[in-house]
């Protein structure tokens, strides 16, 4: 067994929510759900469809959550995407809103990735669902311009975590679960410095600018 995200071998193997299979990495930190109780493409897909996503009141207040702390850092006429939108593309609305051009891709209902990198990716509520983090980020990494943000909302586990009755376990298309170690991680080995985050489940990464030799 590997780490999904960083490859290491140097696994912590536990019994989560449901007496389901975990493994925590301890060069990355990352948990991840043992590949057998991964959901099929046909089980997500039908659990996203009814996923209660609309622009009501609750829903936007959830996503003002990244979008407001994403604001300083984006500017007017900028392009940006919003990654793992759902079935309601609603941040890209929100986004629009700001004067702001916000395209929308979904592997299930959105697949089509726009052409051009992106000067800030929205990734909400998505990361907990990368059955391969580290093919994801790659991707993600490589739509963004330099210099570009990138904002993550996923909750974050700690060392007070109990993991025999989180709730963001129970759900069956969670399989990637966060520490803010492992944004350290991430920030060092896909070339990203962190800007922001609240510690708990929203952290803005910003794309370095690398130096031409």
């Amino acid at each position: 067994m590997e780490c999904t995200l960083c490859s290491s071998k140097d696994l912590i193997y536990f019994k989560g929510v449901d007496e389901i299979d975990f493994y925590r990495c301890n060069d990355c930190f990352l948990i991840f759900k043992a590949p057998e109780y991964w959901c099929n493409a046909e089980d997500e897909k039908t659990r996203y469809s009814h996923h209660n996503n609309t622009k009501d009141s609750g829903y936007v207040d959830f996503l003002n959550k990244a979008l407001e702390p994403s604001l300083p850092y984006i500017k007017e006429d900028m392009e940006g995407l919003d990654f793992g939108c759902g079935p309601n593309p609603v941040l890209a609305e929100m986004v629009e809103e700001t004067n702001c051009k916000c395209s929308y891709y979904d592997p299930f209902f959105f697949p089509e990735l726009p052409d051009e990198r992106q000067d800030f990716i929205f990734a909400t509520e998505c990361f907990e669902h990368f059955f391969s983090p580290s093919k994801e980020i790659k991707l993600l990494t490589a739509l963004l311009r330099p210099s570009g943000t990138l904002t993550v909302m996923t909750n974050f586990w700690n060392e007070n975590t109990n993991f025999k009755n989180w709730w963001y376990l129970k759900d069956s298309t969670h399989v990637a679960f966060y520490n803010k170690k492992t944004f350290n991680y991430i920030s060092e080995h896909y070339g990203f410095t962190i800007e922001y985050t609240d510690g708990q489940k929203v952290i803005i990464l910003s794309k370095k600018v690398v130096s031409e030799v």
